[in-house]
C-alpha cells in the first residue's frame, strides 16, 4: 500500500501547513478534506492535534473521500514515522504488529464522507484530482483565505489560487467561494461514520470471521455449495458489525448468530426455491428431512406422515403440504430422458387456438338451422360488437325482447352442440363456453 508521503514531511507540515491552520483557528473546529488517501488525512490531523493538542472546541475534523473504504486497518510503518519525534509519535500512534496505528483520539477525527460545508484546507494528491468533487471542482469548497495541499508537487492550479511556498505544494484561495462560478456544494454526511469506527467494525468482523463460517456449515447438504454459504454468512457477519450498538451491553456474538443465522435461512427462502413458497412452510419441509433421517435411525424403519407429525408436533396435513411444497424445491427439467429415450416427464399440452378452430367449425354448421332474424341478432351483437338497444332499434323491437331471443338463440346453439357431441363422443360445451363459439 503507498502510504502517505506528509508524515516524512514532519518540520514542513509544521512550518508551512499547520500555521496558517491554528493562527485563523476560531471557537468551531477546522475542517480537512483530503480527497483519495486516508493517510494524508491523518497526517494533517496528527500535526494539527500535535501543536495544539486534541480538544473538543478546537480540534479538527478531517474528512476523507474519493477513496474506497480500507478492507484493512490503517497503519504505517516506521519508516513513514521516521521525521516525527518520538515523544509526539508515542503521543498520536501504538505500535501494533511492527506498524503503527492511530489512536482513536485521532481516528475519531477522521471522518469518512465529504465535508457540509467550505473547507479550511484540502489534500490532494495530484492536482488532477481538483475535479473529484460530485457537483463542483473541489477547490470551488474552499473559504476565501482557505489552502490547498498538493502532496506531488505542480505548477498547473486554478488562478484563484496563489502558490506559498516554494516547492509548489501549498497555495492559498485569494477569492471568496463562488465568484467563478464555482458553488460550495452542501452534503450530507453521516458524523459517527469516523475511522475509529470503521476500524472497530473490522476488528469485530477479523474476531468473529470463525463463527460466521461455522454458521454456514450447518447449513451443508442441502444442495447449496459451501462457499456460496459462507459468502452469506459473511456478509451477514459485516452487516451486522455496522448496526451493533454496543450500548445495549449485550455481546457481539450473540447478535452476530441471531443474524447470520436469519441471512442464511432468508438466502434459503429466496435464492434457492425455484417457486414462492411461505417460509413457514420451507422451514417446516426442512424440519421434516431432519425428522425422517432421525426417526429412521430411532425406529429402525422408515418413518409414517404420522410418526414425523407427533414428532414435530404438527398436523399431518401440515407435513403432507410441506413434502408437496418441496418437491418445488428443484423442479425435474423436461429436458432430461430415461434409459429409453423417453422424456421422464410427460406435460399435458392443451392448445386453445386448435379447440377454437373445432368450436368454428361446428359453429358453421349449426347457423343455417337458425332463422333470419337470429343469425341477425347473432351478427350484429358480436361480430359488429352493437349494443341490444341499437340491434333492438333496427328490427323494430325492444331491448328487453332483444336480450330473449339472445338467450333463446344461444340456448338452441348450446344443445346442438351437445346432441351433436354426444353423437360422435366429442367433449360437452358448457354455457360459460358458448360466448367462445362465435369468436
Amino acid at each position: 500500500m503507498k502510504q502517505s508521503a506528509l508524515l516524512r514531511d514532519w518540520e514542513w507540515l509544521q512550518d508551512q501547513v499547520i500555521p496558517p491552520l491554528v493562527e485563523s483557528r476560531d471557537r468551531q473546529s477546522k475542517q480537512v478534506w483530503s480527497i483519495g488517501s486516508m493517510e494524508d488525512a491523518i497526517a494533517v490531523t496528527v500535526a494539527f492535534a500535535d501543536s495544539v493538542g486534541v480538544r473538543q472546541r478546537d480540534g479538527l475534523r478531517a474528512y476523507v473521500s474519493g477513496c474506497r473504504p480500507p478492507t484493512a486497518p490503517i497503519s504505517f510503518a516506521s519508516a513513514d514515522l521516521g521525521s516525527v519525534p518520538p515523544a509526539s509519535r508515542a503521543a498520536w500512534f501504538r505500535p501494533e504488529q511492527r506498524r503503527w496505528v492511530p489512536q482513536p483520539a485521532i481516528a475519531d477525527q477522521v471522518i469518512m464522507g465529504e465535508p457540509d460545508g467550505l473547507v479550511d484546507l484540502v489534500t490532494l494528491r495530484t492536482v488532477g484530482d481538483l475535479d473529484a468533487g460530485p457537483d463542483a471542482p473541489a477547490h470551488s469548497r474552499l473559504k476565501r483565505g482557505g489552502y490547498l495541499l498538493v502532496v506531488e508537487p505542480s505548477a498547473a492550479v486554478p488562478t484563484d489560487l496563489r502558490p506559498v511556498d516554494d516547492e509548489g505544494r501549498l497555495f492559498q484561495r485569494v477569492t471568496a467561494p463562488g465568484d467563478n462560478g464555482g458553488a460550495a456544494v452542501v452534503t450530507p454526511i453521516d458524523p459517527t461514520d469516523t475511522l475509529a469506527r470503521h476500524q472497530w467494525h473490522q476488528e469485530l468482523v477479523n474476531q468473529h470471521i470463525n463463527l460466521a463460517r461455522s454458521l454456514a456449515r450447518r447449513f451443508l447438504h442441502r444442495g447449496e455449495p459451501a462457499d456460496d454459504l459462507e459468502q452469506v454468512a459473511f456478509l451477514a457477519l459485516i452487516k451486522a458489525a455496522r448496526r451493533f450498538d454496543p450500548g445495549y451491553q449485550n455481546a457481539f456474538s450473540t447478535y452476530a448468530t441471531v443474524s447470520i443465522l436469519g441471512e442464511l435461512k432468508r438466502h434459503f427462502r429466496d435464492k434457492t426455491w425455484m417457486l414462492r413458497v411461505p417460509r413457514s412452510t420451507q422451514e417446516l419441509y426442512l424440519s421434516i428431512k431432519d425428522a425422517r433421517e432421525e426417526l429412521g435411525h430411532q425406529l429402525g424403519r422408515s418413518p409414517t406422515l404420522e410418526d414425523i407429525a407427533v414428532y414435530l408436533g404438527v398436523g399431518v396435513d401440515q407435513v403432507i403440504e410441506a413434502t408437496e411444497a418441496g418437491g418445488t424445491y428443484w423442479p425435474a427439467s423436461l429436458d432430461v430422458y430415461g434409459p429409453d429415450g423417453e422424456r421422464t416427464v410427460d406435460v399435458p399440452v392443451a392448445d386453445a387456438s386448435l379447440d377454437g378452430a373445432i368450436d368454428r367449425q361446428q359453429l358453421r354448421a349449426l347457423l343455417p338451422r337458425l332463422n333470419d332474424r337470429e343469425r341477425l341478432i347473432l351478427k350484429r351483437i358480436y361480430f359488429d360488437g352493437e349494443t341490444q338497444q341499437r340491434v333492438a332499434e333496427e328490427i323494430g323491437a325492444s331491448q328487453m325482447q332483444v336480450s330473449r331471443l339472445l338467450a333463446r338463440t344461444l340456448g338452441k346453439l348450446r344443445r346442438w352442440c351437445n346432441e351433436d357431441g354426444h353423437e360422435r363422443g366429442d367433449r360437452r360445451v358448457e354455457p360459460h363456453q358458448r360466448e367462445s363459439l362465435l369468436v
